[in-house]
């Protein structure tokens, strides 16, 4: 009878192992990125963008005592053009770790959903353990196309990018330590306002125990 119980917790954690896949590793307190998760981000040169607006500053500390400067910033001479904010400057003790430029442009996340998260004006910031921290930023919307969701590992004086894909954050569940970002990489059409046309395609993001799963 314990054989028996035994293969089958192993078979549930094989089959739990498959249905979800770390989204980034740690090897030796390094973060190593899977590409499969990231996006390149599209890229075009323009003139008369610098200097570049600062939209916020703000300040990150891990549980470790350790912290970073993030810069948010907007293209100059770009009132009406797509992005609220375009560059991404993460500082370490002063010194640039992470500049990320995107063209689109990032947006501001009030009319995201809150689920209990520490939201700043233009992202979530997220302890994943008392040495590591996520931040994630929320692209624009283009017409009927889902925004890019971008996220940032702050861990041992390094920032990394390790996630970049177009999804909606559909809902946000918290439990404990435990934090579910239920994304929908559709864009939903309705026949009316109660009726839609097509059936979303959901995705969960889990963060748990210093680490990010997507399944």
């Amino acid at each position: 009878m314990r054989t028996i119980v035994t293969i089958l917790v192993m078979i549930l954690l094989v089959q739990t192992t498959k249905a979800q896949e770390l989204i980034f590793e740690t090897t030796t307190g390094e973060i190593v990125t899977k590409s499969k998760f990231i996006d390149p981000f599209r890229k075009k040169t323009y003139n008369n963008i610098t200097p570049y607006i600062l939209k916020q500053t703000t300040n990150e500390s891990l549980q470790n005592g350790d912290s970073y400067t993030i810069n948010c910033l907007k293209y100059r001479n770009w009132e009406n053009d797509p992005g609220d904010v375009h560059i991404i400057q993460v500082l370490h003790q002063g010194k640039e770790v992470l500049k990320l430029n995107k063209v689109d442009g990032w947006r501001y996340i009030n009319k995201e959903p809150d689920g209990g998260i520490t939201k700043t004006k233009f992202y979530y910031s997220i302890d994943l353990d008392k040495n590591t921290k996520v931040l994630i930023f929320v692209g624009i919307y283009i017409q009927s196309l889902p925004p890019y969701i971008s996220m940032i590992v702050l861990k041992s004086g390094k920032a990394t990018l390790v996630f970049n894909k177009p999804c909606y954050i559909n809902e946000i569940k918290k439990q404990g330590n435990k934090i579910d970002f239920i994304l929908r990489k559709d864009t939903l059409e309705y026949v009316n306002s109660s009726t839609p046309v097509n059936q979303p395609i959901l995705k969960t993001l889990t963060m748990e125990n210093g680490r990010m799963y997507f399944k």
